[in-house]
């Protein structure tokens, strides 16, 4: 069964792949995890991943608050589960609007309700987010889409013990329950997608 944020993703990443510079910020070894499924979309085109780490496999190595590329230089942007890690989301947020081209994209992923998930020694854990805030981040942008990652039993199904192991259920389970209640009329969800226009 389909859901409507996953829907968003893969129209989204359709739009990102038009681009001929794609910076996947936080990536790390190119296509890990979730992004595997859109590989051939970037055939095409120049995919670099950026970190901070030098030991990650990514292709520019620096910090999101001063990202070492020229302004206007990139097509599109990928920020994935990446705001809540660092110190300053709004200079960050200024960084992407930097070096992003007139017209350019990009596509962010941060977590509102939900767990703790710093990784001691590596990146900490600082920031949860609201649909206000984003707004108020990609602000300078001119034109935002947002949607959220599920409903009230997609946030709360995070929580249980083990949830990792049990997504095979939980997900379609949550679902079914955000759709039977309407809860994602509400404000409560574990995250949002959002998509931006410079």
């Amino acid at each position: 069964m389909a859901n409507f944020y996953t829907q968003f993703i893969d129209e989204k990443m359709k739009v990102l792949s038009q681009g001929s510079y794609v910076l996947d910020i936080g990536g790390g070894e190119r296509f890990q995890k979730w992004l595997a499924k859109y590989k051939e979309l970037f055939t095409h085109c120049r995919y670099e991943t950026m970190d901070y780490d030098v030991n990650s496999g990514a292709n520019v190595i620096g910090d999101i608050h001063n990202i070492p590329l020229d302004d206007n230089s990139v097509d599109s942007i990928i920020c994935h589960c990446v705001l809540e890690h660092v110190r300053d989301p709004i200079r960050a947020v200024e960084e992407l609007l930097r070096i992003l081209k007139s017209g350019g994209h990009v596509f962010v992923h941060v977590p509102s309700i939900y767990p703790y998930h710093a990784r001691k020694g590596h990146y900490p854990d600082y920031w949860r987010f609201f649909d206000e805030t984003l707004e108020m981040l990609f602000k300078d942008f001119s034109h935002i889409e947002m949607v959220k990652r599920g409903g009230y039993f997609k946030a709360l199904f995070f929580f249980i013990p083990f949830q990792h192991r049990l997504r095979w259920v939980l997900d379609p389970l949550a679902q079914s329950l955000d759709t039977l209640f309407r809860t994602e009329r509400r404000t409560t969800t574990s995250g949002y997608y959002l998509f931006a226009t410079k």
